[in-house]
């Protein structure tokens, strides 16, 4: 395919999320490792450039007409609509991380004091080989299943007390083993910077790929945990200076064979790079 190709972009295809790493990474794949591909369930991927301008009157005539209009800024917004994602996807959406928790024992995990009918949860969740007993000296006093406490789900972790052996003693102790499971902490990274590559095709065949090397990620609008339907995960992604251009293999879809670069400054210029720009096409 060539620079005048017509195309018609219906486009589908893999997205890719990558971490954005200026020193182990590679300008060809605007400096991404950790590459991972998310689920097929992406109903949209737009891109959104904006451009701030100041205004300059004059002031010969007495009308302080405009001048000249100065370019004082610019930027590129990304929206990623996802109905499939994964933990990894929303941990990052949350400033956060989702680390995978090995399976394990714990012994004498303390509960808070309870009275008959109170829920309560263990630390972690997919608990089995559950053990409750008081502390009770010399001989803690031992829970029945099903006589003193109940296991609603054993996948959360979630119980219920029905009574408590007579005269018992706190705290009340908990031993168990958990399988392995992935856990996600809000908060716990101050920047997440991401990077984007969509694997693109219409529906006549025709193929292109998209990099947008560097960008901040985080969850546009709520997250709603209880719904009817599906629900849609929107990300907000606002495109950051990176220190080389974005590059691509291929025709070119914007300004021809040249790449948009933001300097320090806060002005774009143009930059000569052949077989390279943002966005290329193959048949």
């Amino acid at each position: 395919m060539n620079p005048q190709t017509p195309i018609i972009w219906d486009g589908q295809g893999p997205v890719l999320i990558g971490r954005y790493d200026p020193i182990n990474g590679t300008p060809d794949m605007g400096y991404m490792v950790d590459l991972y591909r998310i689920g097929c369930g992406t109903s949209s991927l737009t891109t959104s450039l904006s451009v701030e301008k100041a205004r300059i009157a004059e002031s010969c005539s007495g009308q302080r007409l405009t001048l000249k209009e100065r370019t004082t800024g610019k930027s590129l917004s990304v929206s990623l609509s996802m109905v499939q994602f994964s933990g990894r996807t929303l941990a990052a959406a949350f400033y956060g991380d989702a680390v995978l928790q090995a399976a394990g024992t714990v012994t004498s995990e303390v509960l808070p004091q309870l009275a008959v009918g109170d829920y309560f949860t263990l630390r972690h969740p997919k608990a089995s080989d559950i053990v409750i007993k008081d502390s009770t000296t010399p001989t803690p006093l031992a829970y029945v299943a099903d006589t003193n406490y109940a296991i609603e789900d054993a996948d959360h972790a979630r119980m219920k007390l029905i009574a408590h052996p007579a005269s018992h003693e706190e705290p009340v102790l908990v031993d168990y083993s958990y399988a392995g499971y992935v856990n996600i902490a809000a908060f716990s990274k101050t920047n997440v910077e991401r990077g984007i590559i969509f694997n693109g095709v219409n529906q006549d065949g025709q193929k292109g790929r998209l990099i947008i090397p560097r960008i901040s990620l985080a969850l546009d609008g709520d997250f709603s945990w209880i719904t009817s339907e599906e629900r849609i995960a929107r990300e907000r992604l606002r495109r950051l200076r990176a220190p080389e251009p974005v590059r691509l293999r291929g025709a070119a879809m914007i300004l021809e064979s040249r790449t948009l670069t933001v300097p320090a400054a806060g002005d774009i210029r143009f930059a000569e790079f052949p077989n390279r720009a943002f966005w290329s096409e193959s048949q």
